[in-house]
């Protein structure tokens, strides 16, 4: 039963892949590529890839590394996963990536971070804005943004 959930899982959301939502992560990037080659039968396709690939969630995107990628450091970093060749970050991911972008943009606030926290945020702050115009939502003015300081919301 677990195996077949599983199988259900995976056939569904790589099914909604091959659909036309806005995807980030660079082998996001290749499946929105690969929606322009005409496929005959969809359900060929899953029934032959749903077994072969691995897809594991890391909380802000799907990795679908086999053997070999970033070791896991996506799962902490989740910026690295922007650009990493078996990253997929599609719309149920948004709000992490919002939130993250709206940390950065806060740090920045900051005077005194220094200048390599400074740039850190600003390059972390780039891949938030990144995943987010390719999900086609782009981040909020900073104006606009709802600052949380010292407790209270303004």
């Amino acid at each position: 039963e677990i195996l077949q959930e599983m199988t259900d899982f995976k056939t569904e959301l790589i099914e909604s892949w091959l659909g036309a939502r806005p995807l980030a992560g660079g082998a996001g990037r290749r499946i929105v590529r690969l929606r322009a080659i005409p496929i005959e039968n969809h359900s060929a396709l899953l029934a032959q890839t749903v077994p072969q690939v691995r897809i594991r969630a890391t909380g802000h995107g799907w990795c679908l590394a086999q053997e070999q990628g970033c070791g896991g450091a996506g799962l902490y970093e989740a910026t690295r996963c922007v650009d990493c060749k078996n990253s997929v970050i599609d719309g149920s991911f948004l709000s992490i990536w919002r939130g993250l972008y709206e940390q950065q943009r806060e740090l920045l606030d900051v005077d005194d971070i220094g200048p390599a926290a400074r740039q850190r945020a600003e390059g972390e702050l780039r891949l938030a804005t990144q995943v987010m115009v390719d999900l086609g939502v782009p981040p909020m003015e900073p104006a606009a943004l709802p600052m949380i300081r010292k407790g209270v919301e303004s």
